[in-house]
Parts: structure tokens; C-alpha cells; sequence
């Protein structure tokens, strides 16, 4: 399916009278602001404007957001009568994957991923502030757990909670492996988008995701740069050098020169020799 750039990456397409495909490519908001970012709202009254399909295909290729915003989309998707297929296209990160959690079927391409993490947060306050956050945020925890939980019950919990410990970047066969994907569908060509902000919340990002132009069609390692030749290095070393030493050699001239003039002190530098001496002070 062709993404309309011009509109954004929250796009809302009825293919038929009985099915629909909803593309979301950007992160997951508590409001709304472009067609770049997805809310619980703007999901709600897509799907409203959908009306009585049987079938949504839900592109996802975010790098996740708001918690609770995430955790409002899964439900909706997981209450709504039509038969809902998640296909992860490049990135299903954070809450990004607990939406795809709420589908029917979850596909995902060979070349795209997963990750899973803990819930993080801004906070300030006292000791007492601190510690009710740390609290709030280990039962955050527990309602992302839930969802995986939910899409594969027999999930190892300790391997899971691990793994949200730690950070963790899955491939398509890793999530098959654990139960979080029903089928690892063909190599997609579509990248990641993840600004700047986002990209730096995380703490293990493989490169193929890190920032770079969207409108490129893959991500692009960064090219190594090359090391000079040695002998280049050491050919300017003995530029330099040989230059110190014909600048000291007519220094130690002009001492002797005017050694022998009446009426000069010698251990007073001549003003050309100051000339020649500030050449090198950087």
C-alpha cells in the first residue's frame, strides 16, 4: 500500500466496504498535534469513521510514546468486533509493541523488530515523591507485562521480565520463538522513523535505527572514515621538523651575530627573532 506522505503517517484508508487499513508511523501521544503522531483520540474516531468493517490491517512502524495512550489503542483494539491483523513493518518499539499485542494476528517481516523495556518517567520532588514514582512505575510495568502475557500466555515470566529489564531488541524469529508474532511475513523495505528525543531514551539501539533521513529507502550505516597513509603522517612530521630545526639553526645565527655588536646586550632578543618566534605561538 502507497503511504500518502503529504497527508502524514497517520493514515486511515477504506479499501473496501468490508476492510480498512490504518497506518501508523510515528509515535504514540497523549494529544495530538500533526499527522506524524497517533492518540488514543484520533485512533478512537478512526475507528469510528471506519464504521462496521470486518477486517483492519494496522501497519505499525513506531517507536512508541505515551503509556497510557498505548494502553488505550490496545484495548480498542482488542474490544473491536472486526478481525484486526497488526503487520510490524520496520519497528514496533515500547508501547508500540502492546499495540500490536491487541490484533487478532500479529505479522512480521524477517528484516523488522522488536523492543521491549520498562516504563520510564521524569520526576522531581522529595524522597517520599521519588519513591511513590518507582512504585507507580513498577505497576506500569506490570500492565505492559499484562499484554504480552495475554497474546501468549505460556510465556516464560522470568525470561520476559528479563528482557524488559535489560532493553532488549528482538528479530522477527526471536518473537516467534517467545509467541509475541503469529507469522514472519516477507522482508519490508520500509525504516524506522525515530527522532532525535526518542532515539535517545533508548539505551541499546542497533544502528539500522538510529536517526537519519526518512526519505531515504533504508537506513544507512555510517561510513567509516579512512585513516591516512602512515607515510603521509610521517612525510608532514618530517616537514615540520626539519623546519623547526632551520628556524632554530637561523635563531642561534643571529644570537652569534649579535654577540659581536658593541652596545647590545646578549641575552636581549633582537626584534626579528621575536618575529620569528610568534610564527609558532597558536
Amino acid at each position: 500500500m502507497k503511504i500518502d506522505r503529504e497527508k502524514g503517517f497517520f493514515n486511515v484508508i477504506k479499501t473496501s466496504e468490508r476492510k480498512a487499513s490504518i497506518d501508523m508511523y510515528g509515535e504514540i501521544v497523549d494529544e495530538k498535534f500533526d499527522d506524524v503522531e497517533t492518540s488514543a483520540v484520533s485512533f478512537k474516531q478512526a475507528l469510528k469513521d471506519l464504521g462496521d468493517v470486518e477486517e483492519i490491517d494496522i501497519n505499525i512502524n513506531s517507536p512508541g510514546g505515551s503509556v497510557f495512550s498505548g494502553i488505550a489503542i490496545y484495548n480498542q483494539i482488542k474490544n473491536h468486533p472486526a478481525k484486526v491483523t497488526a503487520h510490524i513493518q520496520g519497528l514496533a518499539a515500547s508501547i508500540a509493541t502492546c499495540i500490536a499485542m491487541g490484533a487478532d494476528k500479529v505479522v512480521m517481516p524477517a528484516n523488522a523488530m522488536m523492543m521491549i523495556h520498562n516504563a520510564w518517567t521524569l520526576a522531581m520532588g522529595n524522597s517520599n515523591d521519588l519513591r511513590k514514582q518507582a512504585d507507580d512505575l513498577d505497576k506500569i510495568n506490570q500492565t505492559v507485562f499484562q499484554s504480552y502475557l495475554d497474546k501468549n500466555p505460556e510465556i516464560d515470566h522470568a525470561l520476559l521480565q528479563q528482557y524488559m529489564d535489560e532493553e532488549t531488541w528482538l528479530t522477527a524469529s526471536e518473537c516467534k520463538e517467545l509467541g509475541l508474532i503469529d507469522e514472519i511475513g516477507n522482508a519490508s523495505k520500509v525504516a524506522a522513523k525515530i527522532s532525535p528525543e526518542m532515539e535517545a531514551k533508548f539505551k541499546n539501539m542497533p544502528n539500522k535505527f538510529k536517526h537519519y533521513n526518512i526519505d531515504d529507502p533504508e537506513p544507512k550505516e555510517p561510513e567509516p572514515k579512512e585513516n591516512p597513509d602512515n607515510e603521509v603522517i610521517n612525510d608532514k612530521l618530517d616537514d615540520i621538523f626539519k623546519l623547526l630545526k632551520d628556524v632554530a639553526d637561523e635563531v642561534i645565527k643571529d644570537d652569534k651575530d649579535e654577540d659581536g655588536d658593541e652596545g647590545k646586550d646578549p641575552k636581549t632578543p633582537s626584534e626579528p627573532q621575536n618575529k620569528k618566534f610568534n610564527r609558532f605561538l597558536f
